[in-house]
């Protein structure tokens, strides 16, 4: 199956969401630290990516899994929801702090 290229739009969104920065690191105090997106996971079917417009701003470590505390230590799923909150949750804070 052919990858559909991004609208302007939907370029416009992305670049803006990680203009963000981590959205966990803003959590905890920590602003601007450069971010990947990730297209979050509670809105998609299996196998299936959401929307280009369902993405949150997340850095190297929060995205990945490493513990910023301990690098060598990936953290679960779990413990990341625990942490920080669902990624519905994550992608509501972004929307708003977006303003939309």
């Amino acid at each position: 199956m052919a990858v559909k290229s991004k609208t302007a739009d939907e370029k416009r969104h992305m670049q803006a969401v990680a203009d963000l920065g981590c959205i966990a690191c803003r959590k905890i105090g920590h602003y601007g630290t450069p971010a990947e997106l990730h297209h979050i996971r509670e809105t998609a079917g299996v196998g299936q990516r959401s929307s280009h417009y369902e993405v949150i701003p997340l850095c190297y470590h929060h995205h990945r899994g490493v513990s910023k505390l301990v690098p060598s230590v990936h953290m679960s799923r779990k413990a990341f929801v625990d942490a920080y909150g669902t990624e519905k949750d994550l992608l509501d804070e972004v929307m708003a702090l977006l303003g939309r």
